[in-house]
């Protein structure tokens, strides 16, 4: 059996545009209509007793297609008598065997109202009932009689003859169907119509993951179709006369398997997402864990606060000699420790700023501020800490923490921060 892939296509809040914006294409390929068509159709809401009369109007796919329809609300429930004529064969539109009637909801979803009774030779007769007032009809060719979603090949669209009611407009549709990459299926003596339908379903639920999804209802699926093909295949015609209800049957099947499919991968894909979601919160918590670790760790060293940048661990002015870059014995002691805390973080840069405060030139106080950045950088590197992983940068009093104007925050300007990112800290 052939076999394709299909996909769906959700269509929301479709725009309304003044033309029909579709293009003629050659009836030979598989034709597919946009979603436009859907914002040219006008829906009626009908009133009570009144019978109405509309006009089928065709789409560029069936350019000499037509039909009527007679509406009758009473009761909580519209009649509907349709007819058409003059379209094309629907397997010469693609993979398509019927054609099938839908009631568009104001909300909307689309209702399957049955196929027209002859519509392997582009015409035919449908009477049913819908149990609304309001709502819209359209003409498309489908796959098969079961489908439960309208396909993207609409061939004609209601608009108004003789109306009891008022009329708005489509605005949107929930979902449609778009076959293009469904493998078609030639309809002959072999393969009569019932049967490639069945095929087209078992098809459409295979591309719609029932196989994985499924598994129950795409096995009944499978068994029914070979029951069909075997009765279309035997010998004896009381067997082979059962072909076209249980070619039925099969349809059916496969139809559920895919739409118990869908739900399956939904739900699976669903259960995905929870799980992903509470991977990643469990990571963010533990990412949350190990940065305060170590934040607690290189506080215990040097002093380090928490900034946009990373953790920043700072050495006072206190640590160095007055007007040099000689780190004293306090200042050794500390950095060795920060040096074994980072030990246990190959993974860490290390971004070693040296700043003053506005004493002095600038240019005197961009090279002291750089020796004493050079200076914290070649000791950390006696302690182990790879070069590879630090800069230095000698600021001057371009990045003050403190004013100025006093001894106090002159001596806060003074310092040497070391900025630590990477690791557990991100970059």
């Amino acid at each position: 059996m052939s076999r394709g892939v299909f996909s769906l296509i959700l269509v929301v809040a479709v725009a309304v545009v003044p033309t029909f914006g579709i293009a003629q294409q050659d009836r030979s390929s598989t034709s597919v209509v946009g979603s436009s068509v859907f914002s040219e159709i006008s829906m009626f809401s009908y009133k009570e007793g009144r019978k109405s009369d509309l006009d089928f109007r065709s789409t560029p796919v069936a350019p000499d297609g037509t039909g009527k329809a007679e509406v009758e609300y009473e009761k909580g429930n519209a009649r509907i008598e349709a007819k058409i004529k003059k379209l094309p064969d629907p397997p010469s539109l693609g993979p398509y065997t019927t054609y099938v009637l839908w009631a568009l909801t104001p909300d909307g979803r689309a209702a399957n109202q049955g196929v027209f009774d002859d519509s392997l030779k582009g015409k035919g007769k449908l009477e049913t009932t819908y149990p609304a007032s309001q709502f819209a009809l359209i003409v498309t060719a489908e796959p098969h009689f079961a489908v439960t979603a309208p396909s993207s090949m609409v061939v004609l669209y209601n608009v108004a003859d003789k109306v009891k009611g008022s009329e708005s407009k489509v605005t949107s549709l929930r979902e449609s169907a778009d076959y293009s990459d469904l493998t078609p299926i030639e309809i002959d003596k072999s393969n009569p119509a019932d049967l490639v339908q069945a095929k087209y379903a078992l098809a459409i639920a295979t591309a719609a993951g029932a196989a994985d999804y499924a598994v129950r209802e795409y096995q009944v699926a499978q068994e029914k179709l070979a029951a069909a093909e075997a009765a279309y295949g035997a010998e004896k015609y009381s067997v082979r006369k059962s072909g076209p209800a249980v070619a039925r049957e099969a349809t059916l099947a496969g139809e559920d398997a895919r739409r118990a499919g869908m739900a399956g991968k939904a739900a699976a894909e669903t259960a995905a997402a929870a799980a992903a979601g509470e991977r990643a919160r469990s990571e963010a918590l533990a990412d949350e864990a190990a940065q305060q670790d170590l934040l607690n760790r290189l506080n215990a060293a040097l002093p380090t606060r928490a900034t946009d940048r990373g953790l920043v661990s700072e050495i006072g002015d206190v640590d160095f000699g007055t007007g040099t870059s000689n780190l004293d014995a306090q200042a050794r002691e500390s950095l060795a420790r920060f040096a074994g805390v980072v030990a246990s973080y190959p993974t860490l840069n290390y971004g070693i700023e040296g700043h003053t405060d506005i004493t002095g030139s600038e240019e005197k106080n961009r090279e002291l501020s750089l020796k004493r950045a050079i200076a914290v950088r070649d000791y950390l590197i006696g302690q182990g800490v790879p070069a590879s992983r630090m800069d230095v940068a000698g600021l001057g009093s371009s990045r003050p923490v403190a004013s100025n104007e006093t001894a106090e925050g002159r001596a806060r300007n003074r310092r040497v921060e070391i900025v630590v990112s990477g690791g557990p800290l991100g970059d």
